[in-house]
């Protein structure tokens, strides 16, 4: 059994809009083209602002060293020290794991998170890990 993740924009230019994949995949979340969810309208978003990971049964999310950090429920999970000196070298913060029903806020723009449990049909192929090429954001029909 695969898990699906869905994230329901509440604020933010994407507003109303609905993102669904299925794990095992990855997914950044920043302004950058090469983001798999750009966030361009918010230039409080880092280029590259946090990582998502679905694993197995799990789902994660890091924040990637951004100037204003990432936030779940209210708690912020990660962010750059703003005093560190440009050759330090940057210690990235615990992924934590995300759990139907949180919050995740990236800067102006908040997302409620939903996780199902999702089976694939035997006769609907797999689809291949996230990569920049790729649409992840079409739905998913589960079984």
């Amino acid at each position: 059994m695969a898990t699906m993740l869905t994230l329901r924009a509440l604020t933010g230019d994407l507003r109303g809009q609905e993102f669904t994949f299925r794990g095992p995949a990855y997914c950044v979340l920043g302004r950058s083209r090469s983001c798999q969810l750009r966030l361009p309208g918010d230039a409080t978003v880092s280029r590259q602002h946090c990582l998502i990971e679905m694993e197995g049964a799990g789902v994660w999310v890091q924040d990637l060293g951004s100037l204003n950090g990432t936030h779940i429920n209210g708690q912020k999970i990660g962010q750059r020290d703003r005093d560190r000196q440009t050759d330090a070298t940057l210690v990235a913060p615990p992924r934590q794991e995300l759990q139907d029903g949180d919050e995740l806020r990236v800067c102006n723009n908040i997302f409620a998170v939903v996780l199902a449990d999702c089976t694939v049909p035997l006769d609907m192929p797999t689809p291949a890990p996230v990569n920049k090429g790729s649409d992840w954001r079409q739905p998913i029909m589960c079984g």
